[in-house]
């Protein structure tokens, strides 16, 4: 297991060094779809004055979209150069309340029972001992906190990588990055080992390139 944890960072730091989603989001053509599955998360959920973690935030876009609502955000990723970035933005937009720190979601350096929300949004299929990754995330929810999970249809998105290399976009690394295909089925059963699945759709309706899942923690725990 050892190898597959090395694997899974030196894909982190390939990311974003090669493709960073920091990139993908702000590309008005070929970020298309990644900017709809954020404002899918902020259409989900009520964040507003909620505590909120950031599980793999990357560069941050996600981090300061859910602040931009109101949610009180906590960022981490394994990735240093990304998090240098991402409290650079903080810097340079004088916002105080995100710090962003170093973890790996297998072990958080956090409290139990503190978040309303845990948002994982296209990171499950890079990481390994993923049933330990939703058992820390079960760990640090409130009862009856929820998880909202995205990841992709890789069948699909496959599909229109050629788009994304015409503006720039480097797929070519996919095969190196995505360790894990995980099927919806796989990862709902996954889940429903520590969490209720309320919800499970993919989208949007005219390319279903993006699965997402909102689970809870039972009150009673």
């Amino acid at each position: 297991m050892e190898n597959e944890f090395k694997k899974s960072v030196d894909a982190a730091y390939l990311e974003f060094k090669v493709e960073p989603m920091d990139q993908l989001y702000s590309n008005k053509i070929a970020g298309y779809f990644s900017r709809l599955r954020v404002k899918k998360i902020l259409k989900e959920a009520n964040f507003k004055d909620k505590k909120v973690l950031d599980l793999g935030c990357e560069a941050g876009y996600v981090s300061l979209m859910m602040n931009q609502a109101h949610a009180k955000v906590t960022s981490f990723d394994l990735c240093i150069p990304a998090l240098k970035k991402f409290k650079e933005k903080l810097i340079k937009h004088n916002i105080k309340d995100i710090t962003p720190f170093a973890a790996i979601a297998q072990k958080l350096p956090l409290k139990d029972s503190q978040f309303d929300y845990v948002v994982a949004t296209e990171v499950f299929e890079h990481m390994p001992e993923l049933d330990k990754v939703i058992s820390e995330s079960f760990r640090v929810l409130k009862p009856g906190g929820k998880l909202i999970v995205t990841f992709p249809n890789e069948y699909l998105r496959k599909k229109v990588y050629w788009i994304a290399k015409l503006f720039g976009i480097h797929t070519e690394v996919e095969d190196e990055v995505t360790l894990y295909e995980y099927s919806k089925k796989e990862i709902i059963d996954k889940l429903s080992k520590k969490f209720t699945v309320k919800k499970v759709y993919t989208f949007p309706w005219y390319f279903r390139i993006t699965h997402m899942m909102v689970s809870e923690k039972h009150l009673t725990n």
